[in-house]
């Protein structure tokens, strides 16, 4: 809560907050099933589609709770969008495995749940689902590219 209270003390922070609250009546894009290539699965490791160079790597842990600190992601921080996005479409979308896995760290997504533009069930991996990475570290360790 501290964080969220320092968070709010700019007017660029409070404009961020509108924002969010005015997208509270619109859905929120992400897919409902981790696709081929996506990350966070744990049975595509040999999957070359599905690295990322160590630098994009550092920069998406903001997505993700900080394993040391414990420390949320807060307002304003980027989600971890399916770089397939929607099939046929160039809509940016929440990943599903992102989601089901590390999403409910995230205060937007607890944010989108909690208005109704998400459905909670986005939290959960579903019936005959891939298995998923455990960690955001072993995410890391076994998809960084060489």
């Amino acid at each position: 809560m501290r964080r969220l209270e320092r968070e709010l003390t700019t007017e660029a922070d409070a404009d961020r907050c509108s924002a969010i609250a005015e997208s509270a009546r619109t859905p929120m894009p992400h897919r409902s099933f981790p696709c081929g290539p996506c990350p966070i699965r744990a049975d595509n490791c040999d999957n070359p589609a599905a690295k990322f160079p160590a630098e994009r790597w550092k920069a998406l842990a903001n997505t993700v709770r900080d394993s040391v600190t414990g420390e949320h992601p807060g307002l304003g921080d980027p989600m971890f969008g399916c770089h397939k996005g929607e099939p046929g479409t160039n809509e940016d979308l929440a990943c599903a495995g992102w989601l089901a896995r590390f999403g409910a760290d995230h205060v937007e997504i607890r944010f989108a749940v909690a208005t109704g533009r998400l459905p909670e069930s986005a939290l959960k991996a579903g019936d005959n689902w891939p298995p998923l990475h455990e960690t955001w570290d072993d995410v890391v360790r076994a998809q960084t590219a060489p």
